[in-house]
């Protein structure tokens, strides 16, 4: 996702999926800041001292709406979501909705998306997160970006944690 970032080509959907407590809604709030940041010297990592970063660590931010597909699954919460997209973010680039268990979403609601994500508006980002992408539309599915996370291997953690112990010494 750094390269996406670095070399401008950013896109209006992506679909984050995995199991239960594998960090995909972490890991949007964390690609959120990062196509946010206006502070950081390296395009793709943000600062995680500015403004926008700490709004979005500590759920504040007005410009990145993290919603629950569980609880807000009918069509009225999509429509304030179409209605709000209309209007640019208060600061930066981006304006950037989460939609955590997204695969609850009625087929009505659903409808209701697609129509945003046909013809998005340029500041406008969408990241998605579920454990049943079967669920979703391909109407959906094929406007978004589709990264699948998997758990690591003990042996994988193991390792990098004595790559970072050599590096400091310890």
């Amino acid at each position: 996702m750094i390269n996406t970032i670095s070399s401008g080509r950013i896109s209006h959907g992506y679909l984050f999926t995995g199991t239960r407590g594998i960090g995909k809604t972490s890991t949007a709030r964390i690609f959120a800041k990062a196509l946010r940041c206006l502070q950081t010297s390296t395009p793709g990592i943000s600062c995680n001292t500015c403004n926008d970063c700490t709004e979005i660590t500590e759920g504040r931010s007005v410009d990145v709406l993290e919603i629950d597909g569980a609880s807000n699954n009918g069509v009225d919460a999509i429509r304030e979501i179409r209605e709000n997209a209309k209007y640019l973010p208060s600061t930066g680039r981006y304006k950037i909705y989460i939609i955590d268990e997204v695969h609850m979403l009625t087929t009505a609601a659903f409808n209701a998306l697609l129509k945003t994500l046909e013809e998005p508006p340029a500041h406008i980002i969408f990241i998605f997160a579920t454990t049943d992408p079967q669920k979703i539309p391909a109407t959906v599915l094929s406007r978004t970006q589709r990264f699948d996370f998997k758990r690591v291997s003990q042996k994988d953690l193991c390792d990098r944690l004595q790559y970072v112990c050599d590096k400091e010494s310890i």
